[in-house]
């Protein structure tokens, strides 16, 4: 791949980043380009780990681990899912339930 590899990075993409001697593996939720050119200058990360949305320079990845247009498993996919959305229901059930029983005692 000629030039830097965070050139090629698109949303969606699972990156390996070093910044400060640090490294980190997290998955790209936005991409920004600079001001004269298109070309990415800014990430939003998410790190895989612990779930902290970092935002980093567009030299501090150091290599695509998995790329969104290569589909393969592993890679992070959003947080919905019908258990999820259940839960949510029945606690919006039970809030109206209890201010329910209130006002029917009246």
């Amino acid at each position: 791949m000629p030039g830097p590899c965070f050139l090629a990075v698109r949303v969606g993409d699972l990156v390996a980043v070093q910044a400060s001697g640090d490294w980190w593996v997290g998955q790209v939720i936005h991409a920004e380009g600079g001001a004269r050119s298109s070309a990415n200058s800014l990430f939003q990360i998410a790190c895989i780990d612990s779930g902290v949305i970092r935002t980093v320079n567009a030299d501090a990845v150091v290599g695509i681990l998995n790329s969104r247009s290569e589909p393969a498993s592993g890679t992070l996919e959003p947080a919905h899912n019908q258990r999820h959305q259940t839960q949510r229901t029945g606690q919006s059930n039970q809030e109206s339930n209890r201010h329910g029983a209130s006002r029917q005692g009246r």
